[in-house]
């Protein structure tokens, strides 16, 4: 299984075998991924970020992710003993949006459709508020994926990193 402590020190290799990244455009889990290895690894900011259907908190992956497959709690009680297992409570506790944000000073554009039904368009309050370098975009209508393939969205993306 492939995780985020995984997955972030990918970033600071991409970096250092490309050279600084100018933007990072990230969706659902991976803007966890990205604002966690902006914290945590050594990876020269961006000049922009651009975050779409942000998800907050790490482990609220667990009760979404029993949503979604309708696997029964004893399941969802053993994946979790054997995360805390694996990485410590206190670590993936601390994995999360609303805490990591603040801690990066880099102009940043977030969408999240009010209709979400993967992400909570409130994860995305949540860490707008706290997030001072932050502007929070909500749309009605394109779900989880839809501002993805959005031209009006597309050119909002464009303007804020020409900016």
């Amino acid at each position: 299984m492939t995780n985020i402590l995984e997955i972030a020190p990918t970033m600071e290799l991409i970096a250092k075998s490309e050279g600084n990244f100018d933007a990072v455009i990230a969706h659902s889990f991976g803007t966890l991924i990205t604002s966690y290895a902006l914290v945590n690894r050594i990876i020269p900011p961006p000049s922009r970020l651009v975050y779409f259907g942000a998800f907050n908190r790490l482990l609220d992956s667990l009760p979404r992710f029993q949503a979604l497959t309708n696997l029964p709690e004893e399941i969802i009680d053993g994946l979790r003993e054997m995360i805390y297992e694996n990485f410590g409570e206190g670590v993936l506790d601390a994995v999360n949006n609303e805490t990591l944000t603040p801690q990066i000073d880099i102009p940043a554009l977030m969408f999240h459709d009010a209709t979400d039904n993967v992400t909570p368009v409130e994860d995305s309050r949540a860490i707008a508020n706290v997030w001072k370098s932050a502007q929070l975009t909500e749309t009605t209508g394109l779900g989880h994926r839809g501002a993805l393939q959005s031209k009006e969205i597309h050119n909002q993306v464009v303007q804020f990193l020409k900016s």
